[in-house]
């Protein structure tokens, strides 16, 4: 009965080193597959943290190039204002609502031209200033400023010099008042910029590609938070891991009971 007992004994321990041998060799797979897959979610994380640092970079690049041509248009408007006839106008005394209804000028709105439009005048009047200020007559403004340098808006040259044309255009020979030290000299046909159109297009293309930028990056965003929230295949198998362990264990303390009960029998 001893030997059947001790039989017994020795099957028992048989099955609890194979059981621990079958999930130590378990564990390790396992625990292999969540090491890979946690390393495979580290790359694909990092490739997505690349992926948005470019759109990012892509992003802002054309956004501080979409800022110029809107710049680029918005100058090109304000100078469109600041017409040869629309001088005219201001240096009469016209007000901007009627210098904008006379000319039917529809680019910029009135909010915007205001402050232009009391440059012009001010810089018309600070024309007339210097003028007055000698008895020497400059038929080009390309000699009129190198004996006049400061100006209140230097920035603002080629308005200066157009300004300077319409007066002296305006200056005929019976002229009498602020035009009688004008001479009359002949318009020039202004200049067409041949830019406009393609840079309406390039702010139009801008705006488009920001657009798309936009939803891509608002895409792989959802698809980092979803990868770092919920890892595919992590959570099932870091689950199983745990479910088996618990099992396994279970298992184990019962066999060290009967394991034990045996031994006290013997």
């Amino acid at each position: 009965m001893k030997l059947q007992k001790k039989g017994e004994v020795e099957i028992l321990n048989d099955l609890i080193t194979t059981i621990i041998a079958a999930t130590a060799g378990l564990v390790a797979i396992i625990g292999g597959f969540l090491v890979s897959r946690v390393i495979a979610i580290a790359s694909e994380q990092n490739g997505i943290k690349r992926r948005i640092k470019e759109i990012d970079n892509d992003r802002i690049a054309k956004k501080d190039m979409l800022a110029n041509a809107i710049e680029f248009l918005f100058q090109d408007d304000l100078n469109d204002f600041v017409s040869k006839d629309n001088i005219k106008r201001i240096i009469h005394g016209k007000t901007l609502e009627e210098v904008i209804e006379e000319d039917e000028y529809n680019y910029l709105s009135k909010e915007e031209l205001e402050p232009y439009y009391k440059q012009v005048k001010e810089m018309s009047n600070e024309l007339f200033e210097l003028h007055g200020s000698t008895d020497d007559y400059y038929e080009e403004f390309s000699v009129f400023k190198k004996f006049f340098t400061e100006y209140k808006y230097p920035y603002r040259m080629n308005w200066y010099e157009r300004i300077f044309e319409v007066i002296d255009d305006m200056a005929q020979p019976e002229a009498t008042g602020p035009f009688v030290n004008f001479k009359y000299r002949s318009t020039t046909p202004p200049n067409i910029n041949t830019d406009y159109k393609d840079t309406q297009k390039e702010r139009d293309r801008l705006i488009d590609d920001i657009r798309v930028l936009d939803l891509q990056l608002n895409d792989i965003l959802k698809k980092y938070i979803m990868i770092t929230a919920n890892p595919n295949g992590y959570g099932v198998a870091y689950w199983f891991l745990c479910m088996h362990v618990w099992l396994e264990l279970f298992i184990l303390q019962r066999c060290c009971l009967i394991q034990k009960k045996y031994m006290m029998m013997c």
